[in-house]
This record gives C-alpha cells, sequence and structure tokens, in this order.
C-alpha cells in the first residue's frame, strides 16, 4: 500500500515539474513575443498555479507561484513583475478554493478543471484570478495613475485572451472525468 501511494506521489511530482517546464517554456518563447493589438498580452503560465491540487500547502503554493514567476521574468528580461503579480495569486489562492470548491473537494487531491468543476464554476474561478493577475501586473508595471483607463483596456483584454487560452489548454490537455455507469 505504501509503495503504491510512493509511486503515485512521485508520478504526481514528476507530472508537475513537467507541467511546470512546458506551461513556463510555452509562455517564454511563444507567448512572451506576442502582443495583440498592443493591448492583448496572453498570460499563460498563470494555468500552472490554476491548476495545482486543492489541497496544496499554502506554503508550497507560494513558493511553486513565485518560481514561476521568477523564471517568466528571468526569461523576459522583466525586474519581478510577474513573479510578484504570481507570488499574489498563489497568496489569495486559498480563498478562491474555499469560494469556489466544497470542504470534500478541498481534502482531496482535486485539480480544478472543466472536467472536475464544470465549466460554469470552472470559468468564474479562472477569470476571477486572471483578473486579479493581470490587474497587480499591470498596475506595477504601469505604475501611473495617468494612464488609468489605457491600463484597464489593457487588463481587461488580456484577462480575456489569457482565460480563452487556459480554456483552450483546458480543454484539450486535461484528461477528461470517466462517467461511473
Amino acid at each position: 500500500m505504501n509503495s503504491q501511494k510512493t509511486l503515485k506521489m512521485n508520478k504526481d511530482i514528476i507530472l508537475g515539474f513537467l507541467h511546470f517546464i512546458l506551461i513556463a517554456a510555452f509562455q517564454i518563447f511563444v507567448l512572451n513575443g506576442l502582443n495583440i493589438f498592443g493591448y492583448f498580452n496572453p498570460m499563460i503560465y498563470i494555468w500552472f498555479i490554476l491548476m495545482l491540487p486543492t489541497n496544496t500547502p499554502k506554503w508550497l503554493g507560494l513558493i511553486l507561484s513565485f518560481l514561476m514567476g521568477f523564471t517568466v521574468d528571468i526569461f523576459s528580461g522583466q525586474v519581478g513583475f510577474h513573479a510578484a503579480a504570481l507570488t499574489f495569486i498563489g497568496l489569495i489562492r486559498p480563498l478562491f478554493i474555499s469560494i469556489f470548491f466544497s470542504g470534500k473537494d478541498i481534502q482531496t487531491n482535486l485539480r480544478p478543471s472543466i472536467a472536475e468543476m464544470s465549466l460554469m464554476t470552472f470559468l468564474p474561478y479562472i477569470a476571477s484570478l486572471v483578473f486579479l493577475h493581470h490587474f497587480v501586473y499591470f498596475t506595477i508595471e504601469i505604475f501611473n495613475f495617468s494612464e488609468f483607463f489605457l491600463t484597464l483596456l489593457r487588463i481587461v483584454c488580456s484577462t480575456i485572451i489569457t482565460t480563452l487560452l487556459i480554456l483552450i489548454c483546458d480543454f484539450f490537455f486535461i484528461p477528461k472525468r470517466k462517467l461511473s455507469h
């Protein structure tokens, strides 16, 4: 029994590491150069934190958030904007987990996804956290209230494109739940 639990834990760690690498690489090498009309900046690396299991310890969520943001910052030539914004999401994510998930789901190893939550629950979960991430990121990046409406437009447009990309990736890359008969 213990060897099966250890094997599953090792598999989860390896899969988590692969997710980290693949999502970071996609963000760095594909999406970082993409700025559609100056307003749409897709930041799919947030997905890594959003899909962590619901029972992920808070300290681990914060560390992983910082590491993902820092990785994107290093390869983007940024000075900590991604790390700060994603660490903030890692900090508030447990609150959103408690809002969108039942107590039973929080205690299990549930990974937030369309298959596990339904689109009507998953969409507000990711959209709200993506919006908050983008709000923090663009506010830090601009740090100027004279461009408030332009910044707000970038936040909304980037939230829309990032949320759509996460939905598409979730739909195509997260295994569907097996229906029990």
